[in-house]
């Protein structure tokens, strides 16, 4: 490995950018929306970014991080046929979305065994990988905001202020228990299915709503908040160690 590597991974979601600072293995700090991270004092040997926007959007950010780290390495993640021991189910492997695919990477070497991958965030993505570090596939379905607006965007009538949105017991009882219970609802039962077709693999969340969903769920799940940054630090490694 490098000595005293110091890598910052930029994962570039749909919502929201995430700096994750790495000295060597160990994790430093997490940040969110910086603008400016050169004030921060932290000066990588190399940048990985993992972004899940557009083309246009893409290159404006990887030529911003090169301006604020001039003498920085660096790479542009994008999603491969094989990387770090893990191989990708799409006969096109750049169609997977390579948050999707940093994180199946990540959990391959995190549970070392047959495990299903779960990232709540804009989207829930579910992918399975089995312990040999065959992908075999996955799912994606809109998240419990995007599920609740894309109700609201659609109907004249459903409404109510975000104050309404409390917990309630039994059967909802208001338009606002009614929509966000619901939503709920039917993420559980998406994930329970899973759970289901895949009774013998260990499961391993993140994503902002992870902590939710994990509370309710009632399966054994491992919380990784930082799985897609682990999984960037991976692959990008590996694709220096290719380019040297």
């Amino acid at each position: 490995m490098f000595a005293k590597d110091r890598v910052l991974v930029v994962d570039a979601g749909n919502t929201s950018i995430k700096f994750t600072a790495f000295e060597n293995d160990q994790i430093l700090w997490t940040r969110r929306d910086e603008s400016d991270l050169a004030v921060i004092g932290f000066i990588p040997d190399a940048v990985y970014l993992a972004s899940v926007l557009s083309s246009e959007e893409s290159a404006l950010l990887y030529a911003d991080i090169q301006s604020q780290f001039p003498k920085s390495r660096c790479f542009a993640l994008s999603s491969q046929s094989s990387a770090c021991g893990v191989n990708n189910a799409y006969v096109e492997p750049s169609r997977l979305g390579v948050d999707r695919w940093l994180g199946v990477v990540a959990a391959h070497h995190i549970m070392t065994c047959d495990a299903v991958v779960v990232d709540a965030g804009t989207a829930i993505k579910v992918d399975v990988v089995d312990k040999d570090g065959a992908h075999l596939g996955g799912y994606i379905a809109p998240g419990l905001v995007m599920m609740e607006g894309a109700l609201l965007s659609k109907t004249a009538r459903v409404r109510y202020d975000a104050n309404e949105v409390v917990a309630g017991q039994g059967l909802p009882n208001s338009t606002a228990r009614a929509v966000s219970e619901g939503c709920l609802e039917m993420t559980l039962g998406f994930l329970e299915r899973i759970h289901r077709r895949y009774p013998d693999c260990r499961w391993v969340a993140t994503g902002g709503d992870a902590q939710v969903l994990l509370d309710l769920l009632g399966i054994p799940i491992e919380c990784q908040p930082n799985l897609v940054a682990l999984g960037a630090k991976l692959v990008g490694d590996e694709q220096r160690r290719g380019n040297k």
